[in-house]
C-alpha cells in the first residue's frame, strides 16, 4: 500500500493500520496521532505495544511524529482483535509537566538559551531557525510553570514561533518562506476546499493611546498620544481602542500590537481548508505545517496563485479512504503577538537587574 503507516515501538515496526489519524499543526504541540488495526493484520495478538514506550510513526519511512505511546486499547470478540494505539510527540512533557531549573532565574539569555535549558530534563533538542530573537536582562520562573508556557511567552517577545517537528524537537523559527511544490488546484491534487470569509471580529480602526503618568499634575493637562493603524478592506467605520503597556518600552510595543491586532483578524478572517487524496506535494514531500503553498481555486474567488500558509495538516485513512485534510490562512495569520516582557521603564529595569531586583 503506499504510504504505509509503520509504528516503531519495543523493537518492533508495525505496519498494515487499517485507521489512521497523525495531525501536525504550527499552533497545536505537542503532534497526535491515532491509530488502530484489526485481526486482517497477521497475528495481531502477538503485538505488544505498552502505555509509555517510545515511538516513531514514519509514512513510507518519513518520520512524521517521534514520541511517546499515550493509550492502548485491545478489545476481543469472537470474530475480531483490534488494537487501537494513540500518542503524542515528544513535547508532550514540556507541556504537561512543571518547569524545573536549579535558580528559577536566567540572567542575560534568550528565548532559545531558555527553551534549551528547561527541554533539556526531558530529552528534547531544540532547535532555532534563523536568529534567536532579542537578549532578555533576566527571566524568573514561578512554581508551577510549565515549560512550554514560559517559553511560548518569550518566543512572543522576541517575535518567533514555537513549535514541535517530525522528530520530536522543539523548533523556534519566524514564519517560512519554504513552498510546498504545485500547490493546490481544484480537480488536479484537490478533492474539496472551503473558504470562511469572516469580518465579524475585524475593524477599520485600530488606536492605541498613550496615556500620560505624570503626578500631582491637573487632569487634562498631560497630552493624550494617539497612533492608529487602519485596515483599508473594512466596508464601514469600526474602530477599537486600546491603552498603550506602561513604561518607556510600552508604547513601541502598543504600536507593534496594533498593527499585529489588524494583520492577525485579517489572516484569521481568511480560512482555507483543502483535502487532497494525497499526503505528499507534486516533489514527493509530505505536507508540513509553516509551509506556503500557491491555491488556484477560482471558484471560491481567491486570487489565483495566492500563497496562503500551512498551519495544520492530518494525514488519514479510513474506511472512506485516504486523504490529508489541511487548514491554511494567510501568513500574517501566524504572526507571534507582540508583548512588553517586563512593563517597566528601561533604566528603572536595568537599575532593579543590577541589584538583584528585577521583577
Amino acid at each position: 500500500m503506499p504510504d504505509d503507516l509503520t509504528l516503531t515501538v519495543g523493537g518492533q515496526s508495525i505496519a498494515g493500520w487499517t485507521s489512521i489519524r497523525v495531525t501536525r499543526g504550527m499552533e497545536r504541540i505537542p503532534s497526535d496521532f491515532d491509530i488502530s488495526l484489526t485481526e486482517r493484520y497477521p497475528n495481531v495478538s502477538d503485538i505488544v505495544v505498552m502505555e509509555g514506550d517510545p515511538c516513531v510513526v514514519a509514512i513510507d519511512g518519513d518520520t512524521v511524529i517521534t514520541g511517546y505511546v499515550d493509550r492502548v486499547s485491545e478489545i476481543v470478540d469472537a470474530h475480531n482483535h483490534v488494537l487501537s494505539v494513540c500518542g503524542r510527540g515528544k513535547c508532550e512533557d514540556i507541556v504537561d509537566c512543571s518547569a524545573q531549573f536549579d535558580s528559577f532565574q536566567f540572567k542575560k539569555v534568550t528565548a532559545a538559551d531558555v527553551a534549551t535549558a528547561l527541554c533539556k530534563p526531558f530529552g528534547i533538542t531544540v532547535k532555532v531557525i534563523g536568529s534567536p530573537g532579542i537578549l532578555f536582562e533576566q527571566v524568573n520562573l514561578n512554581v508551577g510553570d510549565t515549560p512550554y508556557a514560559k517559553i511560548d511567552e518569550l518566543c512572543k517577545a522576541a517575535q518567533l514561533l514555537c513549535y514541535e517537528d517530525a522528530d520530536g524537537a522543539l523548533v523556534l523559527a519566524p514564519i517560512s518562506t519554504v513552498e510546498a511544490a504545485g500547490g493546490f488546484a481544484l480537480g488536479v491534487n484537490v478533492e474539496r476546499a472551503g473558504y470562511l470569509r469572516d469580518i465579524s471580529q475585524r475593524f477599520s480602526e485600530y488606536r492605541v493611546y498613550l496615556v500620560g503618568v505624570g503626578l500631582l499634575q491637573d487632569l487634562g493637562v498631560q497630552a493624550l498620544t494617539e497612533y492608529t493603524v487602519n485596515d483599508t478592506t473594512m466596508p464601514r467605520y469600526r474602530p477599537k481602542a486600546f491603552i498603550a503597556e506602561t513604561g518607556d518600552a510600552g508604547a513601541t510595543v502598543a504600536k507593534q500590537h496594533a498593527l499585529w491586532e489588524c494583520n492577525r483578524r485579517i489572516g484569521r478572517g481568511n480560512v482555507v481548508t483543502v483535502t487532497t487524496s494525497s499526503w505528499r506535494d507534486a516533489a514527493g514531500t509530505l505536507y508540513a505545517p509553516n509551509t506556503l503553498a500557491a491555491l488556484s481555486l477560482p471558484q471560491l474567488k481567491l486570487i489565483d496563485g495566492q500563497k496562503f500558509t500551512i498551519g495544520e495538516v492530518t494525514y488519514r485513512r479510513d474506511m472512506n479512504g485516504t486523504a490529508c485534510d489541511l487548514i491554511l490562512m494567510p501568513p500574517q495569520g501566524f504572526q507571534p503577538e507582540p508583548i512588553l516582557y517586563m512593563p517597566l521603564p528601561q533604566d528603572v529595569a536595568a537599575a532593579l537587574a543590577g541589584t538583584n531586583r528585577y521583577y
